[in-house]
């Protein structure tokens, strides 16, 4: 058994969690104190008073994004519970570090003195400067340092609590008889208790609240439902008001014009004005086209009256209800051919996710070589997680380590319930000129249904997989000074672009072909059962046909606009409630009204009442604030790159290269405007994203 390149990290036992994170912080929190004993004011540079703790940091790098990654994938409660304990024990460090007012002293009189750094350890000291006087420290009077150092910390918990209200909410059930939830298939109907007059109760959860509201065939139902779900959170409405007083109270005492221009710092938008000026131009351009879509399901509507449909109320003009626009959805796509269940079937878990890593693997002339199972053991945290070595075929580097690609794709018990990519490993500068070769995992949570035994994926996996992998590129591609600036760690906007630029290869006719093929074909066991089940039926086609390709590609315009448009009233209320004209304004603003106002405009349906859509916002309530824009930005970043790059030849080794020279290789350690305009040869702008979806 050949050596492996580079040693693959080791997962810590259940007990040991804790007693590493302690004895980390205890010997970084050591350095700082060293730092502050040793190192006068006038002595304070990047190498006196940065560079210690930075090497460290670097250092156990790995062994802290392991810890961090098993509150994620760890099956084990009580490990997840010690990942949260060790959460805590470096948020304590934290205070503890901004309670250093001569160590903070230093990093100021440091922040001058750049001669003679490299770009990234120039630019990690100037933005770190930057951060400091942008949290309010520095050059202010001490009554506003301790003003603004108390609201935040206010802020911060008000936060907590509404993220808490969110996250432990139960809203109990609701009572339907089997009658009333009709439309529903009966072993999901049956799979909810019954109380004991033989109603069924029914969850008041997000899984629950979509499928009634796609599935269930009477009116009076969906209403019950919606109106209930509409009204829930009420107590974090007071404190939603509250936060966004506080923060522009902050943001004006710190000399900004509104929190929204205060938090500009960490994204690539460089005015309020530019931000709000993009919202305007591209809802200017969308609510047509919109428009168009929606008087389709309002022509649905009308074609159910006229028929006396139970699923709409035959009584009420055609305006459609805010229960009623899932379910009307839900038979358009069924009337546009989209068949999610005949399009699952092409793509047959084990082999398409190893032919989309085969394909991008190809394209930038990289080879996944599998690590065996026996040289895993005590380096995963289940047993379905596969690794790959990953070696450059490129000319310039053939036969190169690049660093090793973990996938862990399906869902189990404990594991968080989202698609993310992981950073396991950072790649980073050593003292010595070398350096660890970066791991990164593609972590998913999707549940294949499995159909004659054979487990298969939905597209929207497909989807997810590609933007995905946008990710993990970016953290086993890039090569950085600092891990503080390796692989995603860049700006939302332009991290979130390049997974949406990696979306597009989901829609392309060739490269759906390449990773499709029908289950029956990959065994002789589900061929089998594919035959008794379809007795007189022909076989189906070996990979995805043409037509059920056409009508994905056509459906997907529809989807995104009406994506987009949620997006422009999502973020358009989070302007509005950030980036007021006056503290006077804020105060005045009725934030539920506005927020119902941009749903109408931009969804073309008004909320119920009483309804407060912002009680479970909880992205600007975790850091988004003022930042929602960045999703729409993110897209257009996207199409951009795609566009310029990609579209003319989607399997160019060429275009494949220049990604990864040009964009992936430099993580965060380059200002993202800048690399993206040098990309592009030009600013970015909406047309391409406009070309996307057939408008001029």
């Amino acid at each position: 058994m050949a050596p492996l390149p580079q040693a693959l990290l080791r997962v810590p036992t259940k007990g040991n969690l804790i007693p590493v994170r302690k004895a980390q912080i205890a010997k970084r929190q050591a350095i700082l104190q060293h730092i502050i004993d040793t190192v006068d004011v006038d002595q304070a540079s990047f190498e006196t008073v940065y560079e210690p703790v930075l090497r460290y940091d670097d250092m156990v790098s790995d062994h802290v994004d392991m810890i961090a990654m098993l509150r994620y994938g760890s099956q084990d409660a009580e490990v997840q519970a010690e990942v949260v304990e060790c959460s805590k024990l470096w948020s304590e460090h934290n205070v503890w570090v901004d309670s250093q007012e001569q160590l903070i002293r230093l990093k100021l009189a440091a922040g001058g003195k750049t001669d003679g750094l490299d770009p990234e350890s120039k630019r990690l000291l100037m933005r770190r400067t930057e951060w400091l006087r942008h949290m309010g420290y520095g050059d202010i009077e001490a009554e506003t340092k301790t003003a603004f150092l108390s609201t935040r910390k206010q802020i911060s918990k008000l936060c907590e609590e509404f993220n808490r209200n969110i996250r432990l909410y139960d809203g109990g059930h609701l009572l339907f008889s089997d009658a009333e939830l009709k439309g529903l298939k009966e072993g999901v109907i049956e799979a909810y208790e019954k109380d004991q007059v033989g109603k069924r109760r029914v969850p008041m959860r997000q899984a629950d609240y979509i499928r009634i509201m796609r599935e269930a065939t009477i009116l009076t139902t969906r209403k019950t439902f919606h109106e209930a779900w509409a009204a829930r959170l009420p107590e974090n409405v007071a404190i939603f008001r509250e936060v966004i007083l506080l923060r522009d109270e902050n943001a004006r005492r710190m000399g900004y014009k509104s929190d929204a221009d205060f938090n500009l710092f960490s994204r690539m938008a460089k005015s309020t004005e530019w931000v709000e000026d993009l919202l305007t131009d591209l809802g200017n351009k969308l609510i047509g086209p919109g428009k168009v879509l929606f008087k389709e399901m309002e022509d649905l509507k009308r074609r159910l009256m006229e028929e006396k449909s139970e699923a709409v109320d035959v009584g009420s003009d055609t305006a459609v209800q805010p229960w009623e626009r899932l379910y009307l959805a839900t038979l358009l796509e069924r009337e546009r051919r989209i068949d999610q269940k005949v399009i699952s079937a092409y793509f047959p878990f084990k082999e398409t996710s190893a032919a989309i890593l085969g394909n991008i693997s190809s394209y930038l002339q990289l080879r996944l070589e599998p690590v065996a199972k026996e040289d895993l053991e005590g380096c995963i945290w289940s047993h379905d997680v596969d690794v790959w070595a990953v070696w450059d075929e490129g000319e310039e580097e053939n036969g190169q380590f690049v660093g090793y690609f973990y996938a862990d794709l399906l869902d189990r018990e404990n594991k968080y319930k989202h698609n993310q990519t992981v950073e396991l490993q950072a790649s980073y500068l050593r003292e010595d000129g070398t350096r660890p070769l970066p791991a990164g995992i593609l972590m998913c949570c999707f549940s294949p249904e499995v159909v004659d035994g054979c487990k298969v994926l939905k597209h929207e996996n497909i989807i997810t997989m590609y933007h995905e992998l946008g990710h993990a590129l970016q953290v086993l591609l890039s090569r950085t000074k600092w891990s503080t600036y390796h692989g995603y760690n860049v700006a939302l906007e332009f991290g979130e672009g390049i997974g949406t630029a990696m979306e597009n290869y989901a829609w392309l006719k060739e490269e759906l072909q390449s990773i499709s093929c029908h289950y029956a074909y990959t065994d002789d066991a589900y061929m089998q059962s594919w035959q008794k089940n379809n007795p007189d039926k022909p076989l189906p086609p070996r990979t995805l046909p043409d037509g059920l390709i056409e009508d994905l590609v056509n459906d997907r315009k529809t989807r995104r606009i009406e994506s987009y448009l949620k997006q422009l009233s999502d973020a358009g209320f989070d302007m509005a409630v950030h980036n007021p004209k006056s503290h006077a304004d804020l105060e005045k603003l009725d934030e539920t009204k506005i927020y119902h106002d941009l749903k109408e405009m931009y969804m073309f349906i008004r909320p119920t009442v009483p309804s407060y859509p912002q009680a479970d916002f909880s992205h600007l309530m975790s850091g988004y604030n003022s930042g929602y824009y960045s999703y729409i930005c993110s897209n257009i970043f996207g199409e951009e790159i795609y566009q310029s790059n990609f579209a003319a030849d989607p399997t160019s080794k060429t275009a494949w290269k220049r990604f990864r020279r040009e964009l992936l290789q430099y993580g965060g350690s380059r200002d993202q405007t800048e690399l993206l305009e040098e990309f592009l040869g030009r600013p970015p702008t909406t047309a391409a994203l406009l070309k996307s979806l057939g408008i001029e």
